[in-house]
């Protein structure tokens, strides 16, 4: 069992660094035809979308990516618990 909790810790972690990624990219000019840009937003507008339709943009700023990072790295010290126990 702790190789499932390791293996999603890790899943979390790559999920959150993509998260990341997603908030820089949203800062510059870049081609959303871009295959690598897009296979980011694939991977990461299933987290966001339910987010987004929760919490609304605040001032024209979207808080999505900081509670999802909020709610990963939440999950992430449940299983970091779960392993140690």
């Amino acid at each position: 069992m702790p190789l499932l909790f390791r293996i999603a810790h890790y899943a979390l972690t790559v999920l959150s660094w993509l998260l990341i990624a997603t908030a820089l990219i949203s800062w510059f000019p870049v081609d959303p035809r871009n295959r690598w840009v897009r296979l980011l937003h694939q991977i990461t507008d299933p987290v966001l979308h339910p987010i987004r339709a929760i919490v609304p943009a605040i001032g024209g700023v979207s808080l999505d990516i900081f509670i999802a990072l909020i709610l990963l790295w939440l999950v992430q010290r449940v299983l970091e618990q779960a392993m140690f126990s």
